[in-house]
């Protein structure tokens, strides 16, 4: 069902106006990529409310901003990194603004041997051929419509090559969204391909600057080949004007590791996809994660891992709460393929309510098609256990003191998964913010 409006925007003639200058538009296999996102676009439009993965988040609001291209915008100068962007101890900080690099905002550091970082236009305009083997072959279907929407109109992102058995490092990626006087979008590409036995943290933080409205619409190609491991901590905080609607695309081959922690506390509305393949024997994929929501803002986080070979494992937690008149998605599908056996894939969401405003849709999903896998998901909703609140009252705690200390043990299951003690520590700051600022 093909959905209209945004794509009838005037920003997307915009757009098409400038294709011409978009890096690497004379090569023709970069060329082919954008012509077949737009002929995806032009066939089936982004999705609408009968099409069930997007059946809970709604794109209707979208569609009437105006958006123009951020990089028309002449009235746009962001000099610092926001407040409350934490700062990761040793991490190199890659900072982006409206989907640019931003080289003035980002940590000047030499690339340590077997590792290579640089912007997508630098490497579309000079070394497009680095690029052939990794760009758009993970996020070309039509089953990823923002991704198709930003092939057509990408014009910059990171790029991270990793070579074979590099030991690891800590890198940071922030995403400032800001609009001038009118509403903008930005579609930032990132890839990043770990050679065989590499090691790598990956920190991506999404902050925006009040304002008019921005759409950011990042897609993120990643590739993990055999005995290499990525860790990829993503936490976003737009504006409550912003629109948030990210993708991603992994490939897992044997014996390699994926472990991803994704955080929701901003954005007026966010979408968060995740598309895992596992497509080597012993590869292990774990997948958790924690909103915290108020207002009118929506978090959807959506997931889907597919096993396509046996001795495959993944797991997922998910942990909410939500107040206010927020709403909250989350959609699992776990696939199993027929020849999948000895797959073991688990599944939790627990959601919990503040008050009586806001609404949770919850969908998990199995498919099995193999007869000798441990599968297994789960889901419940409510509100604090009125026993519990009653302990800790009796103890001489006051009732908003107490209800924050039963929030904040719900959501540590959650936080406690992230391996990374430093990130831990960082997004554990994050969230004992946000609970300070809803009680005061």
């Amino acid at each position: 069902m093909r959905a209209t409006g945004l794509l009838d925007h005037p920003f997307r003639e915009a757009y098409a106006a400038k294709l011409g200058a978009l890096p690497g538009a004379t090569q023709a296999w970069v060329d082919g990529l954008r012509q077949t996102a737009r002929g995806i676009l032009n066939a089936s439009g982004l999705p609408g409310p009968k099409i069930e993965t997007w059946k809970f988040t709604g794109l209707g609001d979208l569609a009437k901003v105006p958006f123009g291209p951020a990089a028309c915008a002449q009235d746009i100068d962001v000099r610092d990194i926001p407040l409350g962007v934490p700062r990761i101890a040793g991490a190199r900080r890659i900072v982006l603004v409206n989907g640019v690099l931003s080289e003035a905002l980002s940590d000047v550091i030499a690339d340590p041997a077997g590792l290579r970082i640089a912007s997508l236009k630098y490497l579309l305009a000079r070394e497009p051929q680095t690029l052939k083997p990794i760009l758009g072959g993970l996020a070309a279907s039509g089953s990823l419509p923002l991704a198709a929407l930003n092939t057509a109109y990408m014009a910059d992102g990171v790029v991270i090559l990793a070579d074979k058995d590099f030991p690891g490092t800590t890198l940071h990626i922030i995403s400032i969204g800001a609009a001038g006087s009118d509403p903008v979008a930005f579609h930032p590409r990132h890839l990043i391909s770990l050679a065989a036995g590499a090691r790598l943290t990956v920190i991506e933080t999404h902050v925006g600057l009040p304002g008019q409205s921005y759409l950011a619409n990042p897609v993120t190609e990643i590739s993990v080949a055999q005995n290499a491991s990525l860790k990829r901590y993503v936490m976003v905080a737009d504006d409550n004007d912003a629109f948030h609607l990210a993708a991603a695309s992994v490939s897992l081959a044997a014996h390699s590791s994926l472990d991803a922690f994704h955080l929701g506390l901003g954005g007026g509305k966010v979408r968060q996809e995740v598309n895992v393949s596992i497509n080597g024997e012993e590869a292990d994929c774990r997948i958790n994660g924690l909103y915290a929501l108020n207002g009118k803002q929506h978090h959807d986080l959506t997931t889907v891992i597919d096993h396509a070979v046996p001795h495959g494992t993944s797991s997922q937690l998910v942990k909410g709460v939500v107040d206010g008149a927020s709403h909250a998605v989350f959609q699992g599908r776990i696939h199993v393929a027929k020849d999948a056996q000895k797959t073991d894939a688990r599944q939790l969401h627990k959601a919990l309510f503040l008050s009586k405003g806001p609404a949770v849709d919850c969908k998990p999903e199995l498919e099995i098609f193999a007869d000798d896998v441990q599968c297994a998901h789960g889901a419940a909703t409510g509100e604090l256990d009125p026993n519990h609140l009653f302990y800790l009252m009796a103890r001489g705690i006051d009732r908003d003191a107490a209800r924050a200390l039963l929030v904040a043990g719900f959501l540590e299951d959650a936080i406690v998964t992230i391996t990374d003690e430093t990130v831990r520590a960082a997004f554990s700051n994050v969230v004992q913010s946000w609970l300070k600022r809803r009680t005061a």
